[in-house]
């Protein structure tokens, strides 16, 4: 079971999306994904609540919950963390093959990451920051990538856009790939998850 976190220190920067987004990316290729929504909010809970499809399987709770997951055969979990410094998150980066940092383009987004940082490589995990909810054409992008590459991480080479379909497609107990599967926003999901799937067999 290949297990994927998604972290950040800072609030806002979409990682419940991203989380079931790629959750529905791994179902499409035919895996059995689950999500363990550690997040105190439930936003994915939420979502899921709405959904009519029975996948991916849905959880609240911590890393704690892997065991239960894995004995009903999943064979790939998304963890969505809280924001801040909660415990958990350390808890789910150490269970982690793989971090996902995600953040915004802008200097507050940048700025909250290196703790995130730093504390997948005090734990020696394979990671690789995403960025996210970002404007469809800025030069707030460019200058985000030069910035990031002072962290020496991995970073995706498609960005995840603010467009209006994730909203919507959330508001249904969908991701952008059924909200609109011929649409921008699902082919970004999809290469971020390409991308995710390279680094995390690599």
């Amino acid at each position: 079971m290949q297990i994927i976190t998604l972290a950040s220190r800072k609030g806002g920067v979409g990682k419940s999306m991203a989380a079931r987004s790629l959750a529905v990316a791994a179902l499409i290729e035919g895996r059995r994904a689950a999500i363990i929504d550690a997040d105190p909010q439930g936003s994915i809970v939420a979502w899921s609540q709405r959904r009519e499809e029975q996948a991916p399987s849905v959880i609240a709770g911590s890393p704690t919950k892997l065991s239960e997951l894995e004995r009903a055969g999943a064979d790939v979990v998304f963890i969505d963390t809280p924001p801040s410094v909660h415990p958990v998150i350390g808890m789910a980066i150490e269970a982690a093959h793989l971090t996902l940092i995600l953040t915004g383009p802008y200097p507050e987004d940048l700025a909250a990451i290196g703790s995130s940082v730093q504390m997948v490589r005090n734990i020696g995990k394979k990671s690789g920051i995403v960025l996210n909810r970002t404007p469809t054409r800025s030069t707030a992008l460019s200058l985000a990538r030069s910035a990031l590459t002072a962290f020496e991480l991995p970073i995706c080479p498609t960005a995840i856009a603010q467009r209006v379909a994730h909203p919507y497609a959330s508001a249904s107990g969908q991701t952008v790939q059924e909200w609109e599967p011929d649409g921008a926003a699902a082919a970004e999901i999809q290469a971020v998850w390409k991308w995710a799937k390279e680094i995390l067999n690599g």
